[in-house]
């Protein structure tokens, strides 16, 4: 089996569990997590965004107008386990829509192909230049599917680099802050809200796609 075929069956395979999984946080045991756990684990996301985005700002100062001038951001924790040539990152995020007082809590998916064997701890910064553009990420993240042409696409993840997307309202940056720069090209990516974190508020608040017309 040639290894395209490997990575797209990774891919495929890894999605759907992560999505029958109900994409929610769990505890070490698997089970759902208490409400002090929730507590917990809502504060050290928002603790990791705060350290993602100001690994960001010290690589990039710049970035910063980017952020005060755009409708919103989200941080993910995306560390790469880089498993020979299977590149796996899964990790905690939060969104920040400047239109609600609370953040929106979320998780991330991607797999992809890389060269040998390590570990790095990496964030990704989204910045959104409009609110329809937060739209239309957290539409395609409510309904568990992949980002697509809007918010995801092949490219080339390394320390503090930014990452093309084929929506020019969305822009990524990547920044790594152990381990050696790793270069991955990342062929699926999902990117869903935490059914656990958010509250029941946030849930049905969020964008929902309009039933199709006949």
């Amino acid at each position: 089996m040639k290894f395209k075929s490997i990575l797209s069956y990774a891919i495929a395979a890894l999605s759907a569990a992560f999505i029958l999984s109900g994409c929610q946080s769990t505890g070490a045991d698997g089970k759902p997590l208490t409400p002090a756990e929730i507590i917990q684990k809502r504060d050290a996301t928002m603790q990791m965004s705060t350290t993602g985005l100001d690994a960001l700002l010290k690589q990039k100062p710049d970035v910063k107008k980017e952020i005060d001038a755009a409708a919103g951001y989200a941080v993910f924790d995306t560390s790469n386990y880089n498993i020979v040539l299977l590149v796996l990152a899964r990790g905690e995020g939060v969104l920040f829509d400047k239109r609600r007082k609370d953040p929106i809590f979320m998780q991330a998916l991607k797999t992809g192909e890389g060269v040998g064997a390590g570990y790095q701890k990496q964030y990704q910064i989204i910045i959104f230049k409009n609110t329809a553009a937060i739209d239309q990420f957290l539409l395609a993240s409510v309904a568990g599917q992949q980002g697509g042409v809007d918010v995801e696409a092949n490219f080339s993840a390394g320390s503090g680099g930014t990452i093309r997307s084929f929506n020019p309202e969305i822009t990524f940056y990547t920044v790594g802050l152990s381990g050696y720069d790793l270069q991955a090209n990342y062929g699926g990516a999902l990117f869903l809200v935490d059914q656990q974190l958010n509250d029941a508020a946030t849930l049905a608040s969020l964008p929902k796609k309009k039933p199709a017309t006949k």
